[in-house]
């Protein structure tokens, strides 16, 4: 009966996002893909995580549109050249030294852009 309900939360939990363990100096623990976000938790300020996040855009050769900064909360529009969508970047601070990164790359959500997005915001906060 144990097994049962494991698989059925298992499945569950499986179809509603995926998660995928990490480990980096920067990086709280894991990622996750829900609704065509993908969401990561870095070991950084938010104004330190904001600095990386814009300093990744510039390394991607992506042109900020958009961008705003409060204490709690942060979120950079860019363009993507030669398409005809955008990634998004969105900042929420967790704690004083912990904030959630989300990036959504296109309308719906393009996972393997927003991965590359990730890496490189993680670099910069090396």
């Amino acid at each position: 009966m144990k097994r049962l309900v494991f698989a059925m939360l298992m499945t569950a939990f499986t179809e509603s996002c995926a998660l995928v363990m990490v480990g980096s100096a920067g990086v709280a623990g894991a990622y996750g893909w829900s609704q065509g976000n993908l969401s990561r938790n870095y070991r950084q300020p938010i104004a330190t995580a904001w600095e990386g996040s814009k300093h990744a855009l510039g390394v991607l050769r992506l042109k900020v549109e958009e961008q705003k900064i409060d204490a709690h909360y942060g979120k950079i529009v860019a363009a993507i050249p030669d398409k005809e969508e955008t990634a998004t970047i969105s900042l929420e601070k967790w704690t004083n030294a912990e904030t959630r990164i989300s990036v959504r790359v296109g309308v719906i959500g393009d996972r393997a852009k927003s991965e590359k997005i990730h890496e490189e915001i993680e670099k910069a906060l090396r």
